[in-house]
């Protein structure tokens, strides 16, 4: 790893051989369809007797003059083909056509819809499997899709936008080259059997009648868990993708459901409307409720109040987005997972399964809903690299036993940026993270854990009281 630590983080623009560096943003216009206009002739002929005295044999030929109208016909239907919509992302300098890719896409079809017109080169690396980060799935399925022209009003962006996406670029290339994103082995079995064990006490402590004791090493063990099974959604590879579902297995939590907003939230991180992390009305308010046109509640004004101790219904909430989720999908190897989960709950009693339950999504929700809310909001979607340095926050932890609360959140940051990164390496990540946001310009944001739950709060109040 010590080699891996001398990439040089401020490497220069045009270095980046293997793929085309250039990013652009849309501006947004309508699509215009020309449809052929027909044009109907009618010759209208004024005769002063009969509308059929000229059509007798012989008859004189009217002096009267002609007059000719132009009627325009209403446009010809558009075929279906025709109303569909073009879907287009752009990658590596290329245009795709995405229109038919959309809803086979495992991340939702609103995602590639909120992408099209834009460059999503980043956000493909930071999420797809493209070999270097143990599996190259994604990157052959976007070879096969067909490739098309850019959109109407579509220009390229600032030359100083270009140049820092296409150096971030290159630092994900050399990270790739030290082999930062491959994973290892006695790190991988040690984040397991802590999770495992964790399982193993907290039941046998239940089965024997230690209910309090259960329900606090089984919580915690829940709280880790969920890092882990993290994790694995995110990770590519042969191990990640056996372990897609752990956190079904260990918190009754679908896979699918969250990859499809946990991904919204990474591409679109803090941004309104597409980022459900922040948009948590009428619960929570993050920004005024005119500022965003959502209604206001009678309970907002309390919410820096009930806001932290709610945060225990995280996991009872995402377990039902998971039922309601796997109910509509019949995905059988998600219903049997998050079966035999619900089971195991059965034997526990009802104190501890649901004790453990809220306590583990407590832990969660209050710690990684920190590093984001008291950043910077978004209205509209700009550069990947940008938004993740705009919207998130490092947390500087010191304790042994509170950075393993933080689970690898505590490097969100690094997390945003390389999501398919093993959590482990994210620490020793930080410092090169460091160098390069401070040779391209990028503020590199870093509290102390304490302040930054501080700041959390204080958000909830301000916005109580706004």
């Amino acid at each position: 790893m010590s080699a891996s630590m001398q990439i040089n983080a401020s490497m220069s623009v045009g270095r980046l051989a293997q793929r085309n560096s250039t990013t652009t943003f849309r501006a947004r216009q309508p699509r215009c369809r020309h449809a052929a206009l027909k044009k109907l002739t009618t010759v209208a002929q004024a005769l002063p007797n009969s509308s059929s005295s000229n059509s007798r044999k012989g008859a004189k030929k009217s002096d009267v003059s002609t007059n000719a109208m132009v009627v325009e016909a209403p446009p010809a239907p558009e075929s279906p083909r025709q109303q569909k919509k073009m879907l287009r992302m752009l990658i590596d300098g290329q245009w795709y056509d995405v229109t038919g890719w959309a809803k086979a896409h495992p991340s939702g079809a609103r995602f590639i819809e909120f992408m099209d017109g834009r460059d999503a080169t980043d956000a493909f690396y930071a999420l797809h499997s493209y070999g270097p980060n143990g599996d190259s799935t994604a990157a052959k399925n976007l070879a096969k899709l067909p490739k098309c022209a850019a959109p109407e009003g579509w220009v390229e962006c600032s030359a100083k936008t270009a140049a820092a996406c296409s150096t971030f670029r290159e630092f994900r290339v050399q990270l790739e080259e030290a082999g930062w994103f491959e994973r290892d082995f006695l790190s991988e079995a040690f984040v397991f059997l802590q999770v495992v064990g964790l399982f193993v006490a907290g039941t046998a402590l239940a089965w024997t009648n230690h209910p309090w004791l259960a329900t606090l090493v089984l919580g915690f063990g829940g709280q880790q868990a969920g890092w882990l099974g993290h994790d694995y959604i995110h990770g590519r590879g042969a191990w990640c993708t056996l372990m897609r579902g752990f956190a079904g297995l260990f918190n009754g939590h679908s896979a699918y459901w969250w990859s499809q907003k946990h991904n919204m939230h990474h591409v679109f991180t803090n941004e309104y409307g597409k980022d459900e992390d922040v948009q948590q009305e009428p619960v929570y308010y993050l920004r005024p409720p005119e500022e965003v046109g959502s209604q206001d509640s009678p309970l907002r004004k309390f919410q820096h109040i009930y806001g932290y101790p709610t945060y225990a219904i995280t996991f009872l909430y995402w377990r039902f987005d998971s039922l309601k989720t796997v109910l509509r999908t019949k995905d059988k190897i998600e219903m049997a997972l998050l079966a035999i989960n619900y089971l195991w709950m059965l034997t526990l009693g009802p104190a501890v399964a649901i004790g453990h339950v809220a306590l583990a999504g407590f832990l969660v929700g209050a710690l990684v809903s920190a590093t984001h809310q008291s950043e910077e909001m978004m209205d509209e979607q700009g550069e990947f690299v940008d938004v993740q340095f705009r919207s998130t926050r490092d947390a500087e932890v010191s304790n042994p036993f509170v950075k393993w609360c933080w689970g690898g959140m505590d490097t969100q940051l690094e997390h945003h940026l390389f999501p398919t990164m093993p959590r482990y390496k994210l620490h020793k990540l930080r410092p090169l993270v460091q160098s390069f946001a401070e040779a391209n310009g990028f503020d590199y944001k870093i509290a102390p854990g304490a302040k930054i739950i501080a700041d959390n709060w204080r958000t909830l109040r301000d916005n109580a009281h706004a």
